[in-house]
């Protein structure tokens, strides 16, 4: 059922739309329809949406996503998803082109901050880097680090970075056991994520390989025996632009224990990718190693966007991230 939220001020003042008064509300989102069509702005803008993100974002959290409305026609929105109990991650903050500069986007915020469950939740964003001091002002949000979004084109010749032979065995990340790659995804982005990493994962067209290390032989203890995950990788889906018949690919998540692992799960994905067709992936800045890789294969550095937190990192493991899952929902 939706559930209105009044900002502080719930109706504009004369002077935001042609000097005659509106009303303004924030709601939650009803359908995964409504979540495609933030989508759909987020594609106008160049964001590079995946294509089937909306389904695999909503079951997440099927309360974090909100409409603004003026008059009752949507004109922005924004998610706050949550994550298990202490952590949530805000995303998909945007507002019309002629609604901007009317203070609706701190509105926006203002209102979901005083949903149900989040006043001692940790909040993470990833924000231009010229709205920071915005963020820390609206939300108390404290800079973490700048991340990197890189475009490349896919290539029949791409050889990718040799870091060793063959560290680890690559299977499809649906072979292994679940609970595994779960307990692994948590080590690396800090919060259990079971339920968004099941569909995630399950996304149509999603490529998703882990990296698994198998014993060798003449070892005979119990722990040696048992098959290790020691990454995990995906690349999807997504839109270009409205104009472009091809969709193209966006790699998220790429978390792998070493540079070695990184670099083969990486090649392996950006390998999967159709010649002449446009891939994105976004990195850490902290993890020189993914940024080296990123310089050495020549990706083309797109934008930077700071990543934020209200009560710090939450356990966020930079040195093992390769590319970002998503930053819209962290």
């Amino acid at each position: 059922m939706s559930q209105g939220l009044q900002s502080k001020d719930s109706r504009a003042t004369e002077s935001e739309i042609g000097g005659n008064p509106v009303s303004f509300r924030v709601r939650q989102v009803t359908s995964v329809s409504e979540v495609c069509l933030m989508l759909e702005w987020a594609a106008a803008e160049e964001w590079h949406p995946g294509v089937y993100d909306a389904e695999s974002s909503y079951r997440q959290d099927p309360t974090g996503f909100y409409l603004a409305e003026v008059d009752g026609v949507p004109i922005g929105g924004a998610s706050l998803v949550k994550y298990e109990e202490h952590f949530a991650f805000l995303g998909y903050l945007i507002t019309k082109p002629s609604f901007r500069g009317k203070g609706y986007a701190r509105r926006i915020i203002e209102a979901i901050l005083e949903a149900p469950g989040m006043s001692n939740r940790n909040i993470g964003l990833d924000g231009m880097t010229h709205l920071k001091d915005t963020y820390s002002r609206i939300l108390g949000a404290q800079f973490a680090w700048k991340n990197s979004r890189f475009r490349g084109v896919g290539t029949d010749s791409f050889k990718g970075v040799e870091r060793d032979d063959n560290p680890a065995a690559l299977v499809s990340a649906k072979e292994v056991d679940f609970e595994h790659l779960c307990v692994f995804d948590t080590s690396v982005f800090g919060t259990p994520r079971p339920t968004f990493l099941k569909n995630w994962i399950s996304q149509p067209g999603m490529v998703a390989l882990a990296a698994v290390t198998t014993p060798e032989a003449g070892e005979d203890n119990e722990c040696s025996k048992q098959t290790r995950t020691t990454g995990y990788g995906c690349v999807r889906l997504c839109v270009e632009s409205y104009n472009d018949v091809n969709f193209s690919r966006k790699i998220g998540p790429i978390f792998a224990e070493s540079a070695a692992v990184g670099s083969q799960l990486f090649k392996a994905l950006v390998s999967s990718v159709p010649s002449g067709i446009p891939f994105y992936i976004d990195i850490p800045q902290p993890n020189e190693n993914a940024m080296e890789i990123a310089r050495e294969t020549g990706l083309e550095l797109v934008f930077e966007t700071a990543r934020m937190f209200t009560k710090g990192s939450g356990g966020v493991k930079c040195s093992m991230i390769y590319g970002l899952t998503t930053l819209e929902l962290g």
